[in-house]
């Protein structure tokens, strides 16, 4: 009984140092994600005050005055990096990393754990390459003596406060890394992976430094379709998108180009995303949402919807696409409209007495109209990946858009009118309801046409009216008194959050595209897909199918930061519109997060229902599936529906 005795408390005493480590960890990772925080919540200000002072810009001295202010777009282009810089270390402090799970069947829990860990720690590789990528730029710029060219700013200063701010986002990734470590289990495990993940970080580099890059240069097509092999072999094993795509890249340079080349794409792709203004629409948007669902703007939508369709049978379920419409103009997210509509409608709806196979439905189709109306962050990478106008393709989905909100209106109509059980029959207006209800959605009409008038009529670019829309969701939530209390930290958070994890990501896929575009893979892949002898709409046809059914493995975001620049190099080659196309792409990938056996909104849907089945769901959407396979086919066969409106411009 000795040996066991001692063992036991071995076993005890590894237990009480594992849990002192823990303890030491978590304040750490309080200490860093609270400074992070603030940090970040300083960048929020700035962003907003910069948005203040563009519309001070655009409205008194370019309108009234005919006097805009000189050198304007460079306090954007310089100010609002810093901005953005200091949120990327909060976004990691809050874990904000988008991963593919198509393993959990295969792997256990623990397994998954060791497999995120290292794929954390890959993820810390690639933010230490990334500070080091920005301080290369930052002595550059400080050796040429570069500046901005109207003003005249030196560019290092700001650089080196973006360098500052990747810095901060290594202790960041290093505790989220150790903490996923430790929860492998035992001390001497969670070392292993700790071991593990660095050594396979170091084992890539001196592979990919150590490689003959003569036969590389010469034979770039084999180091990138490596490169391919290796991004989709990497997100499978739950390594982090962002880490997938820029690491991946970063190694394909390394073995072709060398290392120096490397670290100088990675630092300009950087610097360059962070200046570049068309990328600000991601977090105005974002602040714009957070501003407008705090402000209650979302439930003033719903509430209108309800009381606009109340006295149609299955009004309940109208009302919900309505509110899902209204909710993705404030958010732009599928996820976010499927939780914040879902989890009000669903319960309102089953108590009702509406059938559990069509509220589903409703919903988890509703919820792809987040992805659909402007502003919609999807449509936003797919414009940065191909150089497209982010405007014009707002303007171009809007069409698309109304058709699909019509469309599943008519599925619930035609449902409830062949199935009388469905829905409850309608009630009488309540014209004081629906007077008081429009009266108070009067903030939202007024903001979503404001904002994409601006853009129509060419008053305002894409990021303007973006900052217009998140001061006017500020002013709408100040104003109703819904800012205190912590409300204000709160969103700046969450917008953090997002912003972090989307410029990373965007980060990673310029560089794996600037790398791929300059082995010619792009141009050796649409060669080979014109060289089939397909007809022209058969190649297109298999395009559809494949993003339908990648679509349902993974998210869009993911989807279109993988394929968006292939896809566009093919039809091009074909003699299409990329805007046509764009318009297209998101349909499809929306599409596919719907259509079983894995869509994504059907498990999103089941994580806030409860006990819904998952069968249950997936007959509810199947009508929603089909009527979207009947839009898009209209949609490819009468482009001008698509490329009218932006047409009008």
């Amino acid at each position: 009984m000795e040996p066991s005795l001692n063992h036991a408390a071995d076993g005890d005493a590894d237990s009480a140092d594992a849990g002192q480590r823990d303890s030491l960890l978590q304040r750490i990772d309080t200490a860093l994600r609270t400074a992070n925080q603030k940090i970040a919540s300083f960048g929020v200000v700035i962003m907003l005050a910069i948005g203040i002072l563009n519309l001070i810009d655009i409205i008194v001295f370019r309108w009234l005055l005919n006097a805009p202010i000189t050198g304007s777009n460079e306090l954007f282009s310089t100010l609002f990096s810093v901005a953005i810089a200091s949120v990327l270390a909060s976004g990691l402090s809050q874990r904000a990393n988008l991963e593919v799970d198509l393993l959990s069947a295969i792997f256990s829990q623990r397994q998954q754990t060791i497999l995120r860990a290292i794929g954390a720690f890959l993820y810390l590789f690639l933010i230490v390459c990334l500070a080091v990528a920005v301080f290369d730029q930052l002595v550059l710029s400080y050796e040429r003596g570069m500046e901005t060219p109207i003003r005249q700013w030196k560019l290092w200063p700001f650089y080196s406060f973006i360098f500052v701010l990747f810095l901060l986002c290594i202790p960041a990734q290093a505790v989220a890394a150790l903490e996923l470590a430790g929860r492998v289990g035992r001390p001497v495990r969670s070392t292993l992976v700790i071991g593990g993940g660095t050594l396979l970080a170091l084992a890539l580099v001196v592979a990919a430094i150590s490689l003959p890059r003569p036969a590389f240069q010469s034979d770039m097509l084999t180091a990138s379709v490596i490169v391919i092999a290796l991004v989709w072999g990497a997100l499978v094993f739950y390594v982090p998108l962002a880490a997938v795509l820029g690491g991946a890249a970063m190694l394909g340079i390394t073995a072709t180009f060398g290392p120096n080349a490397a670290f100088n794409i990675a630092g300009s792709e950087t610097l360059g995303l962070l200046r570049s203004s068309d990328l600000g629409v991601i977090p105005y948007f974002l602040l714009m949402g957070g501003f407008a669902i705090a402000g209650g703007m979302s439930n003033d939508i719903y509430r209108f919807a309800h009381a606009l369709f109340a006295p149609f049978r299955g009004g309940l379920a109208l009302a919900t696409i309505g509110g899902c419409a209204g909710f993705g103009a404030l958010t732009g997210s599928s996820m976010a409209t499927i939780i914040s509509i879902g989890s009000a409608a669903y319960p309102e709806m089953t108590s009702r007495g509406y059938a559990r196979t069509l509220v589903s439905g409703v919903i988890a189709a509703g919820g792809t109209l987040g992805q659909l109306i402007p502003p919609s962050t999807v449509v936003v990478i797919y414009a940065l990946l191909v150089e497209e106008s982010i405007g014009a393709l707002y303007l171009a989905i809007l069409v698309p858009a109304a058709i699909t909100i019509l469309c599943y209106a008519a599925v619930v109509l035609i449902w409830v009118s062949l199935d009388k059980t469905a829905a409850p029959a309608g009630e009488r207006w309540d014209l004081e309801e629906l007077r008081a209800s429009a009266v108070v959605c009067l903030p939202v009409f007024l903001m979503f046409a404001t904002v994409m008038g601006s853009i129509f009529f060419g008053v305002m670019t894409a990021t303007e009216a973006a900052s217009l829309g998140a001061v006017f969701a500020f002013v709408v939530a100040l104003w109703r008194r819904k800012l205190a209390n912590g409300a204000f930290w709160s969103i700046a958070a969450a917008a953090t959050r997002s912003t972090s994890m989307i410029y990373f990501m965007i980060i990673g896929a310029l560089i794996i595209t600037f790398f791929l575009a300059s082995t010619a893979l792009l141009q050796t892949i649409t060669d080979a897909v014109v060289d089939l002898g397909l007809p022209t709409w058969g190649v297109l046809g298999l395009m559809v199918g494949f993003y339908i059914l990648i679509g349902a493995f993974m998210d869009s975001t993911t989807v279109m930061m993988i394929t968006a620049s292939t896809s566009a190099a093919i039809v091009q080659a074909l003699g299409f519109d990329l805007l046509w196309w764009g318009v297209i792409m998101v349909l499809l990938v929306e599409l596919g997060v719907l259509t079983p056996p894995f869509g994504i909104n059907i498990f999103i849907l089941k994580s806030i229902a409860g006990n819904l089945p998952v069968g249950t769901a997936y007959r509810g959407v199947i009508p929603f599936v089909l009527i979207d396979l009947v839009k898009i086919i209209a949609l490819m066969a009468f482009p001008a529906l698509i490329l009218w409106i932006p047409g009008l411009s």
